[in-house]
């Protein structure tokens, strides 16, 4: 397993896969779903639409990476008490974590994850971003296949009523 990979798994992540020559693809169909009307994030932050660049601006940057380490936290739950907002708070905080950790300032990276960026209380948009080099851009505004990605690292992800799947992606150069 790679270091970085056994890293993840010590702060705490379920599954950590380090995937070398990867392609992540920005699909167009995906990001659609990011819009006023459907996401009550749209236009309020740096890492939604707008603030996170148009589709295609999203693609150059992830195209600059061909490694990337898929890290997934995976919880069971109890259907009707479950806390998904809390879930997938943790989820980040361990993600931050990891990068402040090992990350920050020893390698240019670039942080995906569901749910958004929780590294300041308040994101300053649309004022600079104040830790661009660290914050967590959403999957969802990159416009990528989660379910894709863990299908190439071996990982399961699905929606199921008794367990839930955190996914992040941080591409390293």
């Amino acid at each position: 397993m790679d270091e970085l990979a056994r890293d993840a798994i010590s702060t705490g992540f379920t599954h950590a896969v380090m995937l070398d020559g990867l392609t992540v693809e920005c699909e167009a169909r995906l990001r659609e779903y990011c819009n006023p009307e459907g996401c009550p994030n749209h236009g309020s932050n740096w890492v939604c639409p707008p603030g996170c660049g148009t589709l295609e601006e999203c693609a150059e940057r992830v195209g600059k990476f061909s490694r990337g380490l898929l890290l997934q936290s995976v919880s069971a739950l109890k259907p009707l008490f479950a806390d998904y907002k809390g879930l997938n708070r943790k989820h980040n905080l361990r993600l931050r974590e990891f990068i402040e950790k090992y990350c920050a300032g020893q390698m240019d990276v670039l942080a995906l994850s569901s749910g958004g960026c929780i590294f300041c209380d308040t994101c300053a948009y649309p004022e600079p971003c104040v830790k661009p080099d660290v914050r967590m851009n959403s999957l969802s505004a990159y416009g990528i296949d989660v379910g894709k990605l863990c299908e190439k690292a071996g990982l399961e992800y699905a929606f199921r009523p008794d367990r839930v799947y955190y996914v992040a992606l941080v591409l390293i150069s």
